[in-house]
């Protein structure tokens, strides 16, 4: 696979993984609301609803990592961060 290719590929990897995460972070908004305004709930639905959904985001972002998070040379861990340069297993130049 061309280096080219590799970037292109990792760079969905990335995009994904920020939206989940984006999705995660609006699920969890509302929590964070709710307790600093001692609100009994936001858009017709109860703390314990909105803090399940948040539980569902978390879920659904710690899923991508663990399952899709993958070089798209040698598809082993590349390492945390969403800026990697380089790939830790391979050492191949992912952006």
């Amino acid at each position: 696979m061309k280096n080219k290719d590799v970037k292109k590929e990792f760079a969905v990897v990335i995009r994904n993984a920020k939206i989940t995460a984006f999705i995660f972070f609006l699920l969890l908004t509302p929590n964070i609301v709710m307790q600093v305004k001692d609100l009994p709930e936001i858009l017709g639905l109860a703390k314990e609803t909105w803090f399940n959904a948040a539980i569902a985001g978390f879920v659904i972002y710690l899923g991508y990592m663990f399952f899709l998070w993958k070089c798209p040379s040698c598809g082993e861990y590349p390492g945390r961060g969403w800026f990697r340069k380089n790939c830790e297993k391979c050492g191949v130049e992912l952006s």
